[in-house]
Order: structure tokens, then C-alpha cells, then sequence
């Protein structure tokens, strides 16, 4: 008997652990999701795969929240539309002058790939209206020199080839449109603003960040405010003051129910009929239209040049615009605005970080503050 119940208690005893196991199994399995993830958070114990659990995949979460807005919109090409609607949009926008032929020169790829400055002196002395503007811009407080330049090689020698070629097409583009009411007059002098900011933040962060060939990225970042330009001096007043001023999705939605076609593409028309480089074009254009391309997992970085131009551009028009007084507490960080949207899938966690770190430099940010004041300088003495 005694044999029998020493046969019989390990069994026992084994049977009840089991049973105790089972049920604190089936007991976790009924906890909530919560309750699980924040004991593994805050157990003294190092977590053997805190990875996963802390770094789902963004891409499905991205895809799944897009905003109601931003997902209800289309971009339409300019190709896509007939051929009566392509002219009669031409004739709408055939008041815009042709620009000089300074233009072509600028965007030449020779001219980009050379390492000379002497051939880009030589076009803008060939043009001493531009030439004037670039050395008084160059002498005016926003560059703070102790001495006084006095040719376009040495503005090409303090500021570079790249800033020297992105005033110039400013000054082209200031040109090419004119106002016939304060409320043109104001919207045509915030994009100008715009677009000097933009350009200016480019060439920042083009440094910081190593970007390769910035010549064409910083141009390409002026001139995609063409259309915007070239909407706002050529609408009818009664259409034009329908077309929102901030946000660029609610400004996209207006112009292409309007117009049938957005700001981006009416520029990429009126660049195509001046007959620049097909390259510029289309990273001109591209930029704008990173709104709706959202990044594709598959090809990581295919799109970030564009990406890093619609984040200056939209900087540049916040700024320009009041939203934004300076960039010194800039995060990209919890952004709930549709324009802002598909550019976190374009840059990962660690280049998002180098470009806020970037933005915020002091030096930036006083040449941002100084050239805030210098435009407002510039609208002051031109209203009087």
C-alpha cells in the first residue's frame, strides 16, 4: 500500500503543476494588449526583442491614415488634358512675357556642370538690370558685408554659384509678373517671398546634408512657385479670390476645379512653352507634386531630392505667410496637416532628425530673420 501511494504522489504532484501552468497560460491569454506591452516596458529585464514591438512598419499604418482630403484629391497631369482645354489655358496665361534669354543660360546643364564661375558672370553682366538687383541684394543688410561688393564676381565669390544663380531667377521671375490690384499685389509679393526663403533653406540644408548636385535642386525650388506666380497674375479677381492662401492641398483643390489644372502643371506648361531643359521641368513641377506620391517601400530614397524641395517650399510659404515666425523650435513630429502627410515616408527617423538639427542652426535661423526683414523692407519702400 505504502508503494502504491509513493507511485501515486509524484503524479499527483506533477498533474496539479500542470493544472497551475495551464491556468496562468489561459489566465495571460484574457489579459489586454495594453497590460502585456507595458509590463514588457517595465520590466527590469532587458526585452529580447524590443525592436519589433516598439517599431511596427510605418508603411501599412501611413497608407491606412491618409487623410480624407488628401486621398479624395487627384493631381491631373497637364498631358492628360485635350488639346481645346491645353489652348484655351495658353491663351489665359499668353500676357506672361517671355523671360530673357538669361533664363536658358542659368538652366543650361553645361552651366551646372562646370566648375568655372567666369561663364556665369559673363551672362548676368549681359543683363544689368538683373545684374544691379544681385548687387544690391548682395549689399543690403541681409548679408551684413563690412565692405561693399562691387562686381558679380566677387557676389559669385562670397555667396556661390547657386545662390548668385537662384537671385537671378527671383529677379526673372519678379519680371514676368504684374499686379493691377493690392490684392494681386500681395499675394504675387508672399510667393516672391516664398520663394526666396525656399531657395535659401534648400542651399542650407543642401550643405548640411551633402546633397549631391544642388545646382539644379535649388533652381528647381525657385521655379516651382512659376504657377503659383503665374495663377495669382493672371486669374480673374473675382476667381483668384477663391483660390486659398495657405495650405497647398486646399490651394491645388481650387486652382484645378477653376482651371481644370493645378498651380504644379500650369507651370510645368508655361516652362515646356519657354522651352527649358525637360530636366528642370520636371523636377521644377515634381516638387509641388509630392502632395500625392507617396514613398514606395520598394525603392527607399526615390524621390528625396523632391522630398527635401517641397519641405523647403512649404517652410519658405509658411514663413512667408505668418504661420511660422522662425525655425528654431522646427519638428517634423506629430503633424496632423495633409500637405505634410506623404513627406514623413519619404525620410527615415534618422535623416528626419539631421534635418531638424539642420533647420534649426543658428545661422540659419538668423539669415531666415534677416531676410524676413529685408522683403518687408523691400514692400515697405515700394508701397511708398
Amino acid at each position: 500500500m505504502v508503494t502504491g501511494m509513493n507511485m501515486f504522489l509524484p503524479a499527483l504532484v506533477l498533474l496539479v503543476a500542470v493544472g497551475v501552468v495551464a491556468f496562468l497560460l489561459l489566465r495571460r491569454g484574457k489579459d489586454p494588449v495594453p497590460v502585456r506591452l507595458q509590463s514588457a516596458r517595465t520590466s527590469p529585464l532587458p526585452a529580447p526583442m524590443p525592436t519589433p514591438v516598439a517599431a511596427p512598419p510605418a508603411q501599412p499604418v501611413a497608407a491606412a491614415t491618409v487623410p480624407p482630403e488628401l486621398a479624395a484629391f487627384q493631381l491631373t497631369p497637364a498631358h492628360a488634358l485635350v488639346p481645346a482645354r491645353t489652348e484655351a489655358l495658353v491663351k489665359v496665361f499668353q500676357h506672361v512675357p517671355r523671360p530673357p534669354k538669361l533664363l536658358h543660360h542659368l538652366l543650361s546643364p553645361d552651366l551646372f556642370g562646370s566648375a568655372s564661375s567666369s561663364e556665369l558672370v559673363d551672362l548676368i553682366r549681359a543683363e544689368p538690370l538683373i545684374a544691379a538687383r544681385v548687387l544690391a541684394t548682395v549689399n543690403s543688410p541681409l548679408y551684413g558685408l563690412r565692405s561693399p561688393v562691387h562686381s558679380i564676381g566677387q557676389a559669385v565669390t562670397y555667396l556661390g554659384l547657386d545662390a548668385v544663380r537662384s537671385l537671378c531667377l527671383q529677379y526673372i521671375l519678379v519680371d514676368a509678373f504684374q499686379a493691377d490690384s493690392p490684392e494681386r499685389q500681395q499675394v504675387l509679393d508672399s510667393t516672391w517671398r516664398a520663394s526666396a526663403l525656399a531657395s535659401e533653406l534648400m542651399q542650407h540644408l543642401a550643405r548640411e546634408l551633402g546633397v549631391p548636385d544642388p545646382g539644379p535642386l535649388v533652381s528647381a525650388v525657385v521655379l516651382s512657385f512659376l504657377g503659383r506666380l503665374a495663377t495669382a497674375a493672371a486669374l480673374p479677381r473675382k476667381l483668384l479670390a477663391q483660390v486659398p492662401r495657405q495650405g497647398l492641398l486646399p490651394r491645388l483643390v481650387a486652382e484645378q476645379q477653376i482651371l481644370h489644372l493645378a498651380s504644379p502643371e500650369i507651370g510645368r506648361l508655361l516652362m515646356r512653352h519657354w522651352g527649358l531643359p525637360a530636366s528642370i521641368v520636371n523636377d521644377a513641377a515634381g516638387i509641388d507634386a509630392m502632395l500625392v506620391t507617396a514613398a514606395d517601400p520598394a525603392h527607399p530614397g526615390q524621390h528625396l531630392r523632391a522630398a527635401l524641395g517641397y519641405l523647403c517650399a512649404r517652410l519658405g510659404e509658411q514663413l512667408a505667410d505668418g504661420l511660422r515666425a522662425d525655425l528654431v523650435d522646427f519638428t517634423l513630429a506629430g503633424s496632423d496637416d495633409p500637405d505634410w502627410h506623404h513627406l514623413f515616408g519619404h525620410l527615415n527617423p534618422a535623416l528626419q532628425q539631421r534635418v531638424e538639427v539642420a533647420l534649426q542652426a543658428p545661422a540659419l535661423v538668423a539669415s531666415v530673420a534677416r531676410l524676413l526683414k529685408s522683403r518687408q523692407a523691400e514692400q515697405a519702400a515700394a508701397v511708398q
